[in-house]
């Protein structure tokens, strides 16, 4: 063979991995585009399926209050007794702030799990997938029943603070508020998706961690104390959690009247940065499982 032919196959042999390459970049590109598309149609459905799984299941009612309501009760009695023997003023406030506003985050990081589990369960999640839903508007309708679920126990947790504790959320202002509970949804949900693209990767034997991840982060997140009360290897954890900089936030705005925006700020941008970072993990795991074939493992499991 001359040397002209072989640099015409070399030619050739280039020539077939770039047309390769190009033609699998152009298909990652469309899958992507494909995954990232969102109709109201497809949305408003999952959320109908989810609704009709709530209020047909007596578990699920009982359970936007029932872990609530034991909680606040739990530092509710903590708090009256501390603050009859302390001097510390602002010791009821903390800690019923804290159980009233982590009940959002637990509420909407199992919210997620446990409503992908709901199609684990029901031998249902090879239809959901092999139908043209995407993991976007599943996404967006757990999102939305879950907000509803979040907000009606929010409101009942207020109430009942207010009625036994005489304690008014609301006095720590409506933009603060609004500000604490917007990080803390969102990094629930991100800590969700996070737990069911594990699920998806690993099976149901790691199901456990859709209710057990929350009680893991607690202890770091300052939920019921101060930052500089934590050892220094503890503090270097619990800065790079949104919700330490929320309940930071919560007793400053309780003590001095005022909302500290920068760090609240930064926890924000950092949620949405994580939550970018969950969806693509979550598309990940799940091109993997289906990859593997483990959508149909799943239903036989």
């Amino acid at each position: 063979m001359s040397n002209e032919e072989k640099g015409t196959n070399k030619r050739e042999a280039f020539r077939s991995v770039l047309i390769a390459q190009s033609s699998l970049l152009l298909t990652m590109r469309y899958r992507l585009s494909q995954d990232l598309t969102c109709t109201a149609p497809a949305i408003w459905g999952l959320v109908y399926k989810f609704t009709c799984i709530c209020y047909r299941s007596l578990d699920r009612i009982f359970d936007i209050v029932y872990w609530p309501v034991i909680s606040l009760l739990l530092w509710g009695f903590t708090s009256t007794f501390v603050s009859t023997t302390s001097s510390f003023s602002g010791v009821m406030e903390f800690f019923l702030g804290g159980a009233v506003l982590w009940s959002l985050f637990w509420r909407a990081q199992t919210d997620v799990g446990t409503f992908i589990l709901e199609d684990f369960w029901s031998r249902n999640i090879y239809n959901l997938f092999a139908s043209p839903v995407t993991p976007l508007e599943l996404f967006c309708a757990i999102g939305l029943i879950g907000l509803l679920r979040c907000v009606l126990s929010f409101i009942f947790l207020s109430l009942l603070a207010w009625f036994l504790y005489a304690f008014n959320i609301l006095h720590v202002g409506g933009l603060a508020v609004a500000v604490f509970t917007t990080i803390l949804l969102l990094f629930g949900w991100v800590i969700g998706i996070v737990i069911s693209a594990l699920i998806f990767r690993y099976g149901l034997r790691i199901q456990v961690l859709a209710w057990s991840v929350g009680f893991i982060i607690q202890p770091f997140s300052c939920v019921f104390y101060p930052l500089e009360s934590m050892p220094r290897w503890v503090q270097v954890i619990a800065v790079t959690l949104p919700t330490t900089h929320v309940f930071e936030g919560l007793r400053h705005a309780i003590a001095t009247g005022e909302l500290a925006v920068r760090p609240l700020l930064t926890a924000l941008g950092l949620t949405l940065v994580l939550l970018v970072a969950a969806l693509l993990f979550f598309q990940y795991a799940l091109m993997q499982a289906k990859k593997q074939g483990l959508l149909t493992r799943f239903e036989m499991a």
